[in-house]
């Protein structure tokens, strides 16, 4: 008989924070791309550093869910989620690392350190939109 652990739904919390943070990030950094207005990339950045910081936690969250009321049973929705969570954050910690060691690759017209930095935020956008249809696959089966 499996054991169940009583705690509150912690993964439907966290799970938000990235989903939105990272979409958010994208955004704000395109909004700059086309307005020049600084402030809207600073924004993006800070943005994608606490969706990086709450990547992990909502991966640990994801995992103990699994585990206690999936019974850590491996479907193929569960091996996408698991694999788009670390796909996730080994695309995330880079794009915060370059841009907090480049803090001016932004700077208009665009260049390499830039596109590479954009091109990992929309990745890490795409990865959460995956994760989040997968995600609702299993709440609203």
């Amino acid at each position: 008989m499996a054991v169940k652990v009583n705690v509150p739904h912690l993964h439907p919390i966290f799970v938000h924070f990235p989903q939105a943070l990272f979409p958010v990030a994208f955004a704000a950094l395109s909004i700059y791309l086309l307005t020049g207005v600084r402030e809207f990339e600073t924004g993006g950045f800070v943005a994608a550093l606490f969706g990086a910081l709450a990547a992990p936690v909502t991966t640990a969250t994801g995992f103990f869910d699994w585990w206690n009321r999936y019974q850590a049973y491996l479907t193929s929705v569960f091996k996408i989620k698991i694999t788009g969570s670390f796909v996730l954050m080994a695309l995330a910690v880079p794009a915060v690392l370059l841009r907090a060691f480049h803090p001016d690759l932004a700077v208009l017209p665009l260049a390499g350190l830039g596109w590479a930095y954009f091109g990992l935020l929309a990745a890490c956008t795409a990865t959460c939109v995956v994760l989040g249809h997968y995600g609702g696959k299993l709440v609203f089966h």
